[in-house]
């Protein structure tokens, strides 16, 4: 399902990014609450999580006191390792592109952060239709194509100092420009609410930390040789940027929640 399997072999990366996101914010940050506000999710409808990652989505709406069925689905066995701690969650190991359910099983299809990672989007999210009931609802998030512009440039060129090319980031091949078009001509309806924010880091440990948490993305896995000197490339030049300035490093971001509704029984 996913494009680089081994960045989530590991979920140090994504909590990593996911903590970032949440305490280091300029305003409030809290998208699994946004998906739920945005999809009206009930206590009780039946919800698949697609890329489930670290659980905390589950996780939370089961302590939440959510009554209904629960199912975490990802291609990423540490993620279903995850997911499976919360009792009462099903964990599925699946392609977005080949979801294991009959037709018409759920209320509600969760797609967090993660279709920018599947090689056909479409089709993940002609699966996600199909096993809609008629009035469910799908709920997708994506970055936008731009976002963080100051922490990929950091990235980008601390990894071409040391002699790699980087590959282009998977959010510019699904982003807040071009999901609205995918969901709404598979559901023939979409409703679009877009997150603008920034992030922002008062100490270069802060910045690097986050900065490393990014790297697979851009062709350094952990086993990649030239890692460690990315890293401390990375080091130098924020300790370099922080000497110099003031004010906290700030760093635009934006996401955008696409919901739409299944309203017919037949595929269009």
């Amino acid at each position: 399902m996913i494009s680089d399997p081994a960045e989530y072999s590991r979920l140090e990366p994504l909590q990593t990014r996911i903590e970032t996101h949440r305490n280091y914010s300029e305003l409030p940050d809290d998208v699994e609450q946004s998906v739920i506000d945005a999809a009206g999710i009930r206590q009780g409808d039946a919800l698949l999580d697609v890329g489930c990652g670290t659980g905390s989505f589950l996780a939370r709406l089961r302590s939440n006191g959510h009554e209904g069925r629960l199912v975490g689905l990802d291609s990423s066995t540490a993620a279903l390792a995850a997911v499976s701690r919360t009792d009462g969650v099903e964990a599925v190991l699946a392609d977005a592109m080949r979801l294991p359910f009959a037709d018409a099983e759920f209320d509600v299809v969760a797609a967090r952060h993660m279709l920018y990672h599947v090689e056909r989007p479409r089709l993940a999210i002609r699966e996600s239709w199909r096993v809609l009931r008629v009035g469910g609802r799908f709920a997708a998030t994506v970055n936008d194509a731009h976002t963080t512009p100051r922490l990929v440039r950091l990235v980008t060129e601390s990894v071409r100092a040391n002699g790699l090319t980087p590959p282009a980031p998977p959010f510019l091949r699904v982003h807040s420009r071009n999901l609205p078009r995918l969901v709404g001509t598979a559901f023939g309806n979409v409703r679009v609410h877009q997150h603008d924010n920034a992030l922002i880091f008062a100490t270069p440990e802060l910045l690097v930390a986050y900065a490393a948490a990014l790297l697979s993305f851009y062709g350094v896995g952990g086993d990649t040789p030239n890692r460690p000197r990315v890293i401390r490339t990375i080091e130098r030049t924020a300790a370099s940027w922080f000497a110099n300035h003031t004010a906290p490093w700030r760093d635009p971001k934006s996401y955008t929640i696409c919901v739409a509704t299944r309203l017919e029984e037949r595929a269009r």
